[in-house]
């Protein structure tokens, strides 16, 4: 349920799935001899305060998709996301919303890889299949290259939720310690709610 199907038709994203090598289940990844002269190497020429985003990375510091389809962590949980539109009481939904928010945090690569970074214009697009027979549908765009910024749209038609946002993430290198900083905004809106149905709350 946590991964969505990529669409055949307008998927344009820099990641073939069926390359894809299979994920280990540990958390952690061993780094062989050769890859820690590499990444000395890199380390060795970069000064604190130095953008992460600028420097080209080896391949096997890389997760093996792109910042774009890494956005659809947040849709995968719709044990969180679907029922909130039905929550009569403000205070409960927002707890909800809060909840679904941290949800996708929790999935990361083994050693807490950088997502590949996407060329400007490139898409990405997919679909979750629910259990009650619905679906989510997901389209995220490139719209800036420097600095970097996603922009996605994501709804479940049927359960009345829409989902629209900008990322715009931030790294920088702290001299022995590296720091990502996710900035941006996201509306979700619950259609069915609002003095105005068919416009929605915020």
């Amino acid at each position: 349920m946590g991964s969505p199907h990529l669409l055949e038709l307008g998927s344009r994203s820099s990641v073939d799935e069926s390359s894809r090598p299979p994920t280990p289940g540990g958390e952690e990844e061993i780094v062989e001899p050769e890859q820690g002269n590499i990444l000395y190497h890199i380390i060795s020429q970069l000064r604190p305060g130095a953008d992460l985003s600028r420097v080209v990375l080896p391949t096997f510091l890389l997760e093996p998709r792109s910042m774009l389809e890494r956005i659809t962590n947040f849709m995968a949980h719709p044990e969180t996301l679907l029922p909130m539109p039905e929550i009569d009481d403000p205070l409960q939904r927002f707890v909800s919303v809060v909840k679904f928010y941290l949800s996708g945090w929790h999935i990361k690569p083994p050693g807490v890889k950088k997502p590949l970074n996407p060329i400007l214009g490139e898409t990405f697009t997919g679909y979750w299949e629910y259990p009650d027979g619905t679906k989510g549908y997901y389209i995220a765009e490139q719209t800036s290259h420097h600095p970097p910024k996603s922009s996605y749209f994501f709804m479940a038609p049927e359960h009345n939720i829409r989902i629209d946002g900008t990322l715009k993430p931030r790294s920088r290198f702290l001299g022995n310690s590296a720091a990502s900083m996710m900035e941006g905004i996201s509306y979700m809106e619950f259609l069915n709610r609002g003095k105005e149905k068919g416009h929605g709350e915020r």
